[in-house]
């Protein structure tokens, strides 16, 4: 049952539209499976990272005003970045080479940084972590617990992935200027709203 239910949790997370699930679909779709793949390790280490904070008892340290300040500004200067690089990203339907090791740990490290430093996704983890330890008592049925949201986060991610290879069919170079001009806007949007809420909330 501790495993049904985290993992469900974590497959529930698939209703949260993030800036990362956008970065998730645009490396898919033009790079390549290992591309997507990569950046869906990167959000899973990072969310890892999180459950282990959490875990040792540094969740005071991660929700406290002045570091979620800093996190927020970082997240929101990178959010703006990935934004306006897609904003002014040329169109072009041949993909990037991807396979060399530098350039798919590039994947993994876009993936880590723009979840890690999203403060939106400490509060997440801090709920879901105050939950499972208020219903699972011993703290083996808590690791089992987290882990299987872990889990449940990673197949949604991986499933994203393949969902992206099979719309890739059908993009053309309209299409794809318009995935460009709407991420990039998106991307910027959330970086306007994570300063907002570190500034006014």
């Amino acid at each position: 049952m501790v495993l049904i239910e985290g993992f469900i949790i974590g497959l529930g997370m698939i209703i949260f539209i993030g800036p990362v699930f956008f970065l998730l679909l645009n490396s898919s779709l033009l790079n390549g499976i290992k591309a997507g793949v990569m950046v869906a390790l990167g959000i899973i280490v990072s969310d890892i990272i999180c459950v282990f904070l959490c875990v040792y008892g540094l969740t005071s340290f991660i929700i406290s005003s002045q570091n979620q300040f800093w996190l927020g500004v970082l997240s929101s200067v990178i959010l703006l970045f990935m934004g306006f690089f897609y904003l002014f990203k040329q169109v072009n339907l041949s993909p990037v080479p991807s396979r060399s090791i530098n350039n798919l740990s590039g994947f993994f490290i876009k993936g880590f940084s723009i979840n890690f430093f999203n403060p939106f996704v400490f509060v997440v983890w801090v709920s879901v972590f105050n939950y499972g330890k208020s219903k699972y008592l011993l703290n083996s049925q808590l690791i089992w617990f987290l882990t299987a949201v872990l889990l449940g986060i990673l197949v949604t991610d991986l499933f994203k992935v393949i969902l992206s290879k099979k719309l890739k069919k059908y993009l053309t170079d309209k299409r794809l200027f318009f995935i460009f001009r709407g991420t990039g806007l998106v991307l910027i949007a959330f970086s306007i709203r994570v300063l907002w809420y570190i500034l006014y909330v």
